[in-house]
């Protein structure tokens, strides 16, 4: 009996049971200058978790326990923020909200982790509302991050999309973190995040939140470019059913592609009983036929207008593959073991006359790289892709103070990304789970997220290995140099050009056109036919590890989290302090990692923060220091700190400074420290050795002996043919990368606060920079072996930029956004030849805007125009110039509150100009759209 007692008055003392009885709010919430109703807008009692949100006629219902008196806040992006004070209950509250500068106020938590207006935040961080998201004209939310001052969007294909800020952008994007819900959105095995192809259903998606530039003091490992903060909605304040249905056009104009359908359906429902329980439901998929990645440049000479393998018998197509130039074979290299088999048929040696005709024979071989015949990636791929997504919560509020959730997500889908090569992603899959508590004054919360690569296989290294199942490429090279001598070495051969020809037909046993010359003999198989598919579906369907390309993938992170705001046991100051652990569970079977069938690799972190601000001088001048130490298994753990200050130049505070030091790091990716991937035999100049591409761990190094057997550093580009130094190299330790980051800017409102200024200007200082480097072992002995592994550099790289951004409030809700944004690369000391930056981004980015949301009480608009500057893309995958490229998008939408519903008109890209953002990637068209959207809200 004592026992039920205690537990009683546990359950009475957590639920925060009080005397006072339930109180009922009820009322509506109109702009003031028009007197329409306002959806969306936040009701929450001041310093609980309690609250709600107006439906699509501005009404809404709360009903509390919260003793009286309490204040009321309401609060919406584009209005000032409005309290009432509250003594029991209310029916029929009117309240009248005043349009405010539409960015000026809004209230951001990325910046310091804690609720501030972004006018007085100390560092460079941006908002995309739920209105934002509703005007962008781009078919999706997540696109809208492009229009955002100082962002990269690289855009590999419909699905596979990322944001970048502050330069080194690339195939991955390993300095940029991004959370979801607080979920680090980056699956294990990839080690960064793909865009939103794991994220959230757009109608579930409130707000993202944008750090730009360094922020790991206060997020964790990662965050040297930038932090995006994802948050859903919760299902307490956005009730009631939402459904999309999004059909669009894509593909049109296309060289390669026929126009095709883009369809993308969305549902949510969300409940809650009594104010104390709720869930929501989410689900979504998106069907579509991909962008078309048909670059015909030659890889060798990107201006030679000459793409046709029979006429160009180097060419190496950059969205070709099986013709790749990993192992170059020269003609010239062949030069005196021709003429000597040509003289020897006809002159004995010796012979002045064999003497003679040697040197002719030399003198006709051309110097002249040769290549495999290769597959175009439309013929080696089905370009549909999809994406399924699906998520819920269960949420409980415990009492006025604590709510507990737990939520879950599950997404699947196929589409085609660049990295070493062109990868298939097919049918991957990646899901998530968390437990969250949230108090008035803390969180704690664990989740975990597992990933399974599915039928992902390599596209490049899938159409070698072809060429090397129907024919390995010793014979399909022998073939071609014994053709090309018989055509047009002998006096009275055929032309250059025409020899050419004959060859490549004769190695391939087929005509350009279809037809086999000996059908006794093996000929080039062609796409689609029983011999092709036959092979193809052998090397896709193998794992890497047994000689295909198939990616195997089962790794998993689990991860505990908690902060506690102490600022309200002290006086005008703010004090949080938190910690984490993190587990990685890196199982590839021994595929891509060192790992093992049934051993994973098991790898921990930790970490843990502090923040302390506090004002001065009626609170104009804010000052900041945050600290964090993280701590990873293999490395030395790291202290990041971060000072940073904000003052008001007015007493109305809408004029601030702001400036700041800090530094951020990042541990190295997955792939850099454990990855033990063989490419296999190869022979160049009669020399045999293997070839691995290895991480920079030193367990992966010890497998391969570094400690007892020296390595030689390889000059030039080419670790495939570069000649050793002579004396060993000497590895680096391998340390987690750093920035040094500093930054001042300002924000300001003019003009009766129309007008939102925001500028900055930095400079980033990376030290231990990670990057590439190319070994040999055993040079020249029966065992040589070479190596590409990641180290960490010695000679610091400095970057600097600026940017700044306007936005323009007319009357009747007219809008102009702009902004420009400048990164460079500073004088950078090269550590060794080869040596790349991988900068990859346009030292100038220009965006502007202009819409109404409400033109009328039925319609809105929106127009955005991008445009960026021609810069130099260095990858794994190539070398090459990316043109600048401009876009043009717009939307039109007509509300139709008897339905509750939105009709959305509009286009990306909309003048169809196609354009790339990386060397390899798909080319990007228009997409021409039509969304009817259906959303109650409360009702």
């Amino acid at each position: 009996m004592k026992l039920k007692n205690t537990i009683l008055a546990i359950v009475l003392l957590i639920s925060g049971s009080h005397a006072y009885g339930q109180i009922a709010i009820t009322g509506s919430v109109v702009d003031q200058g028009s007197g329409e109703p306002l959806a969306g807008v936040h009701i929450m009692i001041e310093g609980k978790v309690v609250g709600t949100i107006s439906n699509l006629k501005g009404n809404f219902t709360l009903e509390t326990n919260v003793e009286p008196p309490f204040k009321l806040l309401f609060s919406m992006i584009g209005f000032t923020t409005q309290g009432i004070m509250i003594e029991n209950s209310l029916s029929d509250l009117q309240i009248k909200l005043v349009e405010a500068a539409i960015y000026g106020e809004e209230i951001v938590v990325s910046a310091s982790r804690i609720e501030e207006t972004l006018l007085q935040s100390s560092v460079s961080v941006e908002k995309i509302g739920i209105v934002d998201m509703a005007e962008n004209p781009s078919a999706n939310f997540y696109d809208g991050l492009a229009n955002i001052k100082g962002v990269d969007m690289n855009v590999q294909s419909l699905l596979f999309r990322f944001p970048n800020a502050r330069g080194f952008n690339g195939s991955s994007n390993f300095r940029f973190n991004q959370l979801i819900d607080g979920i680090n959105n980056a699956p294990p095995g990839l080690s960064f995040a793909a865009g939103n192809i794991f994220g959230v259903n757009q109608l579930d998606m409130e707000s993202m939140e944008l750090i730009v530039g360094a922020s790991s003091a206060l997020y964790g490992p990662g965050g040297m470019n930038g932090t995006l903060l994802m948050t859903s909605k919760n299902p307490f304040e956005y009730q009631g059913l939402s459904a999309s249905v999004q059909t669009g056009a894509m593909n049109i104009g296309s060289i390669e592609a026929t126009p095709s359908p883009m369809v993308d359906v969305n549902f949510r429902y969300a409940k809650a009983f009594n104010n104390k329980f709720a869930f929501k439901v989410s689900i979504g998929y998106l069907q579509a036929t991909d962008w078309y990645a048909s670059d015909k440049r030659n890889k060798l000479d990107l201006s030679d207008p000459d793409i046709n393998p029979y006429t160009n018998p180097g060419y190496d197509g950059v969205n070709v593959y099986g013709d790749e130039v990993i192992v170059p074979v020269n003609m010239e290299d062949f030069a005196l073991e021709i003429a000597e088999g040509v003289a020897g048929q006809q002159y004995p040696p010796g012979t002045p006359e064999y003497d003679a005709e040697v040197l002719r024979v030399i003198g006709l071989v051309p110097n002249q790289i040769i290549t495999r015949t290769g597959y175009a990636e439309k013929d080696l791929t089905d370009y549909s892709t999809y994406n399924l997504k699906a998520g819920g919560s269960v949420n409980y509020r415990i009492n006025n103070d604590l709510e507990l959730s737990f939520q879950g997500n599950y997404a699947a889908g196929s589409s085609v990304y660049t990295a070493q090569s062109r990868f298939a992603l097919r049918n991957f899959k990646a899901g998530t789970a968390k437990l969250e508590l949230n108090g008035t004054h803390f969180f704690a919360r664990a989740w975990m997220l597992k990933e399974n690569a599915g039928d992902t296989y390599d596209l490049g290294g899938a159409a070698m290995l072809v060429g090397e199942a129907w024919k390995p490429s010793e014979a399909w090279y022998s073939e071609f140099i014994e053709a090309f001598v018989s055509s047009y070495i002998y006096p009275g051969g055929s032309s250059l050009n025409n020899s050419y020809i004959a060859s490549r037909q004769f190695a391939d046993n087929r005509t350009p056109q279809g037809l086999v010359f000996n059908p006794y003999k093996p000929a080039l198989p062609e796409p689609n036919s029983p011999e092709f598919n036959a092979i193809w579906d052998d090397v896709t369907s193998k794992p890497r590890s047994e000689g295909g390309t198939l990616v195997v993938d089962h790794s998993a992170m689990y991860h505990a989290e908690g902060m506690y705001d102490f600022s309200h046991f002290l006086n005008k100051t703010s004090l949080q302090a938190g910690a984490s652990v993190r587990v990685y569970n890196l199982n590839t079977m021994g595929t891509i990692f060192i790992d093992t069938p049934g051993n994973p690799i098991i790898q921990t972190e930790f970490g843990a923060y502090a923040q302390l601000a506090r004002g001065f001088f009626d609170d104009r001048l804010r000052l900041t220091l945050s600290g964090r130490y993280d701590d990873m298994e293999s490395f030395k753990g790291r202290f990041t700190p971060r000072f940073s200050f904000v003052y008001s130049l007015d007493a109305e505070k809408i004029h601030n400074v702001r400036g700041s030091i800090q530094s951020a790091f990042r541990f190295p990716p997955t792939q850099d420290q454990w990855l033990n991937f063989s490419i296999g035999e190869l022979t160049i100049d009669g020399r045999t050795f293997n070839f691995n591409v290895i991480g920079g761990n030193k367990e992966v190094q010890d497998l391969y002996n570094f400690d007892t057997d020296p390595v030689y550093a390889l000059s030039g580009n080419n670790p495939f043919t570069g000649e050793p130094e002579a004396t060993p190299f000497v590895i680096p330790e391998f340390r987690s990368e750093t920035v040094t980051a500093l930054e001042i800017g300002y924000k300001g409102l003019y003009f009766q606060k129309h007008l939102y200024v925001d500028a900055y200007i930095f400079r980033n200082t990376y030290d231990d920079f990670l990057a590439k480097q190319a070994l040999v072992q055993n040079p020249g002995g029966v065992n040589e072996t070479r190596f590409i592994t990641t180290i960490s550099t010695t000679v610091p790289i400095n970057t600097y930029g600026w940017a700044i951004g306007t936005n323009y409030m007319f009357e009747k809700g007219y809008l102009l956004n702009g902004n420009i944004a400048n990164n460079s690369l500073g004088e950078n000391t090269q550590n060794s030849a080869g040596f790349q930056t991988r900068f990859n981004t346009p030292r100038y980015k220009l965006n502007v805007s202009f819409g109404n949301y409400h033109l009328t009480d039925r319609f809105g608009f929106n127009v955005a125009w991008h445009w960026q500057e021609n810069f130099l893309w260095e990858s794994d995958f190539g070398i090459a110039e990316i043109p600048s490229y401009n876009t043009l998008d717009a939307q039109i939408s007509v509300k139709l509150p008897s339905w509750s519903s939105v009709i959305k008109i509009g286009g990306s890209n909309l003048l169809n100009q196609y354009y790339s953002t990386g060397y390899g990637n798909a080319q990007i068209g228009g997409l021409y759209y039509v969304m009817i959207s259906f959303d109650e809200f409360m009702n």
